[in-house]
């Protein structure tokens, strides 16, 4: 195994819309005529000596939150990882820029983080709320739950709070990875990873649930049932993206102790399910860590964390 940790690895961003706008990347990634995808590393800052973690991007494509481990040697972490955020103050060039263009990461005050494990952020489309999974202890929740915090008047972020309703946190099982679950035809929604009985009896499995808000209540969360999706093992978070009427879902998967990378599925609304084939991510290293992307609002960019230039 490379000896890399999964803790020890700088940002790397890469646009999405060849894959997300093209079913061909989907069925076959020798095919001569398929557009190829490269990652594009985002420069020094918001990359630094510390690393970063899952990153996601806000809807201009002009902030960015991520989680820091302590042991890169941050001393403002303050549990086994905190949440931070950078902003890009020059926008002029071409995106995502070069050094200069984004502002040193700041850590998030600790009304959002805690001493304990906060990371996995996502930000709505608004801007106006930060969604993120954290192992801090409160009523109803489990030993890893969502919490979100919301914009206040003044700008500066509320205190952050288990996301109420829904099935969504229970006390006894572990639920991470806060998504959006857009698809075509559908009410608007979320996706979560949770690890919980499928019915009474039954074992703890690993499964993708989806919830939806109506008039600011959350619904109570079902398994998301598919055939293909219910076929990859060892999912740890799905992230979908529409673009010209073609809807990319990348599966990532973690083998435990090990990497996470992606798989590249597609969804079809006519039969309403999810289709393959299953392919690896063009840029997948199995002795690499490099999957937990986050999609810009609009399905232009895709950005996530990985170890390629340090393995």
């Amino acid at each position: 195994m490379n000896s890399l940790s999964r803790r020890h690895f700088f940002g790397t961003a890469a646009v999405a819309a060849a894959a997300v706008s093209s079913p061909t990347i989907l069925t076959n990634r020798a095919h001569a005529a398929a557009p190829s995808l490269m990652p594009r590393k985002l420069p020094f800052p918001p990359n630094d000596d510390f690393g970063t973690y899952e990153p996601a991007l806000s809807a201009d494509g002009n902030t960015i939150y991520f989680a820091r481990f302590f042991n890169n040697g941050d001393t403002r972490v303050k549990g086994p990882s905190d949440i931070f955020v950078t902003h890009r103050i020059r926008e002029s060039g071409e995106w995502p820029g070069i050094a200069g263009d984004w502002s040193p990461a700041e850590r998030l005050p600790d009304i959002v983080n805690s001493d304990s494990v906060d990371q996995e952020p996502w930000l709505t489309p608004d801007g106006n709320s930060l969604y993120f999974m954290s192992t801090r202890k409160a009523p109803g929740v489990g030993p890893t739950g969502i919490y979100v915090s919301h914009k206040q008047p003044d700008g500066q972020w509320g205190q952050a709070q288990p996301v109420p309703g829904g099935n969504i946190n229970q006390s006894e099982y572990r639920t991470h990875c806060f998504m959006p679950f857009d698809l075509p035809g559908q009410p608007s929604a979320m996706s979560f990873v949770s690890i919980r009985p499928r019915g009474p009896g039954a074992p703890n499995t690993i499964d993708l649930y989806t919830t939806r808000q109506v008039d600011g209540i959350w619904q109570p969360a079902q398994r998301y049932e598919d055939r293909l999706l219910d076929s990859i093992g060892l999912k740890c978070r799905m992230s979908v993206a529409t673009v010209d009427n073609f809807t990319l879902g990348v599966v990532s998967v973690h083998d435990f102790g090990k990497f996470h990378v992606m798989l590249f599925v597609h969804y079809d609304p006519q039969s309403k399910s999810w289709k393959g084939p299953i392919v690896e991510a063009p840029f997948n290293d199995w002795n690499i860590d490099g999957a937990c992307p986050n999609f810009q609002a609009n399905g232009e960019r895709m950005i996530w964390s990985a170890g390629y230039d340090h393995g």
